[in-house]
């Protein structure tokens, strides 16, 4: 391993962006470490904001220098989202004008495609031949499992076999393979006999400053009834999409089992396609100690987990999940040390294993109810132990300068 080379690096992400279009998170935070400490970094990214269904910037290519040794740069990428037919032409349209950029500070050393989606993959691996550059391929979903539950008949036997082609291509032509799931080489090695030392799993990670930072904020720049709820009540809170994933109904329907605790409340805040089914959930149940609100501002959230109680996650049964996962809400939760109830029956949980929390079987707004109340009842001794476990977990294994070490360890072998 040569630690002493400054390597030129270049990570693709469709989806990656900056703090200065409201974005940052893994590949962002990386970066901004690795380039730090001398390497020169280019992130290329889709101009799109699929969250937004908006362009950051009019121009075809735009270059934002975030430091000397760093830039992000953001390719205006066609058609805008509509549907998955419109999503995956833009996805083609990435690959396509990722693959004939040729605008580099540097000549690359390495490249990094991510699998936002895998066709990153094909653009990387074009630009590591025309540059001989070492070619990592990272997979943060396992396609097409991820899409196992989205799709049927041949229907899905055509989407399977098209990126399974991907896969078994790329992962076979890949100098390394980077993973999120903690036990995806076993994926990799039985369905295409990829060597497993060539799997390195690297979980995401949090700037555990940054967070900090944003917890200490002061309550005014949350709006006054979120305060309201959160300053006077006992607050069980999630935070983040509202997703058919994330188990929520559960959540919801685990209030009704404690309403004679006048002084609990669940608390959810983000926006998302189940958005409509919990609010009927609530009107159905006749639920006055549940609350949704809307999406909030990225950095206002570590302020809502600090000033709450327990944290909730959830996940459903889905064929990708049966090879672990790595959820940035984890990290944040753990960060905001908080006990932590983990509705999922997810291989190797984290919140076990950190013993941040209790983890219970999704789909059991019964078990729910009953771990939120011994929580409830205990937090001066179990609760406050689990959610010392959690911070001083994050603290060790899961800031942003152990992830980007762990990247320079793969991006450095010989």
């Amino acid at each position: 391993m040569n630690c002493n080379k400054k390597y030129n690096i270049v990570i693709l992400n469709h989806h990656a962006s900056d703090p200065e279009v409201g974005g940052g998170g893994r590949h962002y935070e990386i970066a901004n470490f690795i380039s730090q400490n001398g390497h020169n970094v280019t992130v290329i990214a889709s101009s799109y904001a699929h969250g937004k269904n908006q362009y950051h910037y009019p121009e075809k290519i735009v270059t934002k220098k975030q430091s000397e040794n760093l830039n992000f740069i953001y390719l205006k990428t066609k058609p805008a989202y509509k549907n998955i037919l419109t999503r995956f032409l833009n996805y083609i349209d990435y690959m396509k004008k990722v693959s004939k950029f040729n605008n580099f500070k540097e000549k690359p050393d390495v490249i990094i495609a991510s699998s936002v989606h895998p066709l990153a993959w094909t653009a990387g691996y074009k630009l590591s031949k025309r540059y001989n550059a070492k070619f990592i391929v990272e997979v943060r979903d396992l396609w097409p499992l991820s899409m196992y539950e989205d799709f049927s008949g041949v229907v899905r036997k055509a989407v399977f076999s098209f990126f399974e082609r991907l896969e078994k291509k790329y992962y076979n032509l890949a100098d390394s393979i980077i993973t999120t799931a903690p036990y995806a080489y076993e994926y990799m090695e039985k369905k295409y006999g990829i060597n497993r030392k060539k799997v390195f799993h690297i979980p995401h990670g949090i700037d555990i400053d940054k967070f900090d930072k944003n917890a200490n904020q002061r309550d005014e720049l949350l709006n006054n009834e979120i305060n309201d709820i959160l300053n006077n009540y006992f607050c069980i809170t999630y935070t983040g999409g509202l997703s058919k994933s994330e188990g929520l109904e559960t959540l919801v329907e685990s209030a009704k089992y404690f309403q004679k605790y006048e002084d609990i409340r669940v608390v959810i805040v983000g926006n998302g396609e189940k958005r409509e089914k919990l609010l009927e959930i609530i009107s159905k149940e006749k639920l006055k100690n549940v609350i949704l609100f809307d999406r909030i501002d990225r950095d206002l959230v570590p302020l809502v987990l600090k000033k709450s109680d327990i944290l909730f996650c959830g996940l459903i049964e889905r064929e990708a999940f049966k090879y672990g996962i790595s959820k940035n809400k984890f990290y944040d939760y753990m960060a905001a040390k908080k006990p932590i109830i983990f509705a999922s029956s997810v291989r190797g949980s984290l919140i076990n294993k950190a013993g941040a929390g209790l983890t219970i079987k999704p789909n059991d707004p019964v078990k729910l109810s009953e771990s939120i109340l011994y929580l409830y009842n205990n937090m001066d001794t179990i609760g406050k132990e689990y959610a010392e476990n959690g911070r001083n977990y994050v603290e060790k294994y899961h800031t942003t300068e152990k992830i980007a070490k762990d990247f320079m360890k793969v991006i450095s072998l010989d």
